[in-house]
């Protein structure tokens, strides 16, 4: 099954990539026109039409919803998130990581903005809630709110971002959660620098700083939540604080391009301008999807046909070819948010390159997620533990959160936006 979907994939069979009318500049019929979200923040999503959907966009639709069952079925009665499982072993995964926890509410929070599933949000609004209790006011500003561990056990300015980014999934956070969220935003206004850089270092106002691209993803987590607390909370310093980051981190990804941190900042500098239409933030986002592009499998590859629409690894500043992973989720959602900010931009090319990258990365994504067919040989009580779950790759079968919110969000992101 697997190797003839990579063929159909890869002949082009099943492409099926919309185009748009590059004189129109506006989003496809079906989503919100980007001058309403520019002007108002609309919080709407065009409705699910199955009608209208390809065989495989009502494929990417099925994947999501399972892959947010399973977050939904991974949540515990504490609000907590069972971080994985290891199948050969039928085990728990272990450990506590804040960030995965955060984005997996983020995901199911979104899964039911967009199915209209209310368990889904009421059970995200319980998972925020939970991770909020490991959070607390800053003892010299109670209108600063971060992790109550530092960050060399947690980032603290990405977790800001990420549950920054989980409260604003909702459609009604609440009083309580929006004031807690701008305690949040607070936190990243303070750790931006002079040159627009903001510090992943707790010690920052003692000058011991991490600026390094290394931990640049970090900024982008702060930078996409900040950007997504305009939702409900507009305020003019946040668009200012990313107008200020924009030629640091330019300057920096241009020096030294890094894969880290191209999803997170492809992500937060779109939304910048499809919020802002200043031409800059554009730019930007398309120098980091023109380039996470040559980093895609997009050629068949008789020896690794479950290779193609997943993207290569990255490390000392080189790609290295080696099998894709579920991380390349986090590549097909910023790939999502550049192919809306290419379409506004009126720039055909790209949005037909991002939009296809982007459909191809999710369909490599489906070949990573427990379905009917290949949890067979488990027992029905096990069984159902897996289904709907992202497993790490091809070689690698154990399941965690880490995986499936990327999946899903991107998924639901993709559906959300770019079906016609």
């Amino acid at each position: 099954m697997r190797l003839r979907m990579a063929v159909l994939l890869g002949s082009g069979i099943i492409a099926g990539w919309p185009a748009f009318a590059g004189s129109s500049g506006q989003e496809s019929k079906t989503a919100p026109p980007v001058a309403v979200l520019a002007a108002t923040i609309d919080l709407s999503r065009p409705a699910r039409d199955p009608e209208k959907w390809t065989p495989l966009q009502k494929q990417f639709d099925y994947s999501a919803v399972r892959g947010a069952d399973w977050l939904f079925r991974a949540n515990r009665l504490d609000g907590r998130f069972v971080p994985g499982y290891n199948p050969a072993l039928q085990t728990i995964a272990e450990g506590y990581h804040f960030p995965s926890q955060a984005g997996a509410a983020f995901a199911l929070a979104r899964a039911g903005r967009y199915t209209g599933n209310e368990k889904y949000l009421a059970r995200a609004k319980q998972a925020i809630l939970t991770l909020l209790l490991d959070t607390t006011t800053d003892a010299n500003d109670p209108k600063i709110r971060h992790t109550v561990l530092p960050s060399s056990a947690v980032n603290r300015l990405g977790a800001a971002g990420l549950l920054l980014m989980a409260i604003h999934e909702l459609p009604a956070p609440g009083d309580d959660l929006l004031e807690q969220g701008e305690q949040l935003c607070a936190f990243i206004a303070r750790q931006q620098l002079a040159d627009g850089s903001l510090s992943t270092d707790d010690a920052n106002l003692e000058g011991k700083l991490d600026t390094s691209l290394e931990s640049a993803a970090f900024a982008g987590q702060a930078l996409l939540g900040l950007i997504a607390s305009e939702r409900h909370r507009q305020a003019g310093w946040k668009t200012e604080l990313i107008r200020k980051a924009l030629p640091y981190y330019q300057t920096a990804w241009k020096a030294h391009p890094d894969a880290a941190m191209v999803p997170w900042h492809t992500a937060a500098f779109a939304e910048a301008y499809l919020r802002t239409q200043e031409k800059a933030f554009a730019d930007f986002v398309f120098a980091m999807s023109d380039w996470i592009c040559e980093m895609q499998y997009s050629r068949l590859d008789l020896q690794n046909p479950t290779w193609i629409g997943g993207f290569m690894a990255f490390a000392n500043g080189k790609p290295v070819m080696q099998e894709p992973e579920a991380s390349s989720a986090l590549y097909a959602e910023g790939l999502v948010v550049a192919c809306r900010a290419a379409r506004q931009a009126k720039d055909t090319q790209r949005y037909q390159r991002y939009g296809l990258a982007a459909q191809n990365c999710l369909q490599f994504l489906t070949t990573l997620q427990y379905n009917e067919v290949n949890t067979s040989h488990f027992v029905d009580r096990y069984k159902l533990i897996l289904l709907g779950g992202f497993h790490a790759s091809g070689k690698n079968g154990n399941l965690h959160i880490e995986y499936a919110y990327p999946a899903v969000s991107s998924m639901v992101q993709f559906m959300s936006y770019l079906t016609e």
